[in-house]
């Protein structure tokens, strides 16, 4: 496989890289670089972006933890970087009424202090990872924070046919109608040099899964990356979504989400798309809209138990497809 990079943000992309983690540690791979999205507004991460003007930190502290070495220690760093201060403080002394670190993340709070210090957003990440001998690099798709911006239909009960802008990575998430059309705020980002370039040397473009138009799409919508992505020579896999997200893509299914690709991406054809064989409603359907992007399907069993998942499952989905691009 050489070199692989893998796109998105929050638990989707945090399974593809601990997969890519496995991979690295058999030496199947030589190189892993995340890249990741900028534009969550919700939580600590919203927080911090407005307080400080910064990129959120969320997304770019999950990847982080992926990628931490195996083991004890790389676990007992992960228990740290993810511990979430809790939102209220039992029994406060009479004279505290808030800490201010309530509901903050602890790795967020250490990539804040990176940036405000001096560091460039990727400058920060490279030093943190090198802090904990991170297994890879981590980099934004853009140096600064990005807005989201949603057509959205049926909003309105009494005009199901009306549409309206929504602006805003959780409140697109959580919409109650139907995603019609997405953009970035700014119009064109300027995307992060390091990722431009990790895309240009890269054997291998993993894109998905997770949460489809807010973690998925948004890092290939900056024009940087999407080109960067068009004259790339790398293979391209597409992980697809087990189910609908309840929200943005509520009802969604397999040949859905592929229809939406096209439809976004139709200069970024796809070598091959892996499905869980027990989440595809039409096999035939899916093959069909997988052609429309130039792919096969490759079925295998990537799920847990639920609806997530398995970063073990994925590693070795990801080395028979690499197996099979080999072969061709």
């Amino acid at each position: 496989m050489g070199r692989l990079v893998a796109f998105g943000g929050g638990h989707g992309l945090f399974a593809t890289l601990r997969a890519g983690r496995s991979l690295l540690t058999e030496s199947l791979i030589n190189q892993l670089t995340a890249i990741v999205g900028v534009s969550d507004d919700g939580g600590s991460s919203g927080r911090i972006r407005r307080a400080f003007d910064v990129a959120p930190p969320g997304d770019l502290r999950m990847a982080i933890t992926a990628l931490l070495p195996p083991g004890s220690v790389g676990e007992n760093v992960e228990s740290i970087l993810q511990y979430r201060f809790p939102d209220t403080v039992t029994n406060p002394p009479s004279d505290v009424s808030s800490s201010g670190l309530e509901g903050h993340v602890v790795g967020n709070v250490l990539l804040t202090a990176l940036w405000n210090a001096g560091a460039s957003t990727h400058e920060g990440l490279d030093l943190l990872c090198s802090f904990f001998g991170v297994e890879g690099r981590v980099l934004p798709c853009s140096s600064g924070a990005i807005e989201i911006v949603a057509l959205i239909s049926g909003l309105n009960p009494d005009q199901p046919a009306s549409v309206q802008e929504v602006t805003g990575q959780v409140a697109i998430a959580t919409t109650a109608g139907k995603v019609m059309q997405v953009r970035l705020e700014p119009d064109e980002p300027p995307a992060c040099a390091e990722a431009v370039d990790a895309i240009t040397v890269a054997d291998i473009l993993v894109f998905g899964p997770g949460s489809w138009f807010t973690s998925v799409v948004p890092p290939l919508l900056v024009p940087g990356i999407r080109e960067a992505i068009i004259n790339s020579s790398a293979r391209r896999i597409l992980i697809m979504n087990l189910t609908e997200q309840i929200g943005e893509t509520s009802g969604y299914t397999t040949v859905d989400y592929l229809d939406s690709w096209q439809k976004l991406f139709p200069e970024i054809t796809v070598d091959i798309i892996i499905v869980d064989p027990s989440f595809v409603e039409h096999q035939h359907d899916c093959e069909r809209a997988a052609q429309l992007i130039g792919a096969r399907v490759f079925s295998i069993d990537v799920a847990t138990s639920g609806t997530t998942h398995d970063p073990e499952k994925l590693a070795c989905a990801l080395r028979k497809a690499a197996i099979e691009l080999g072969s061709n």
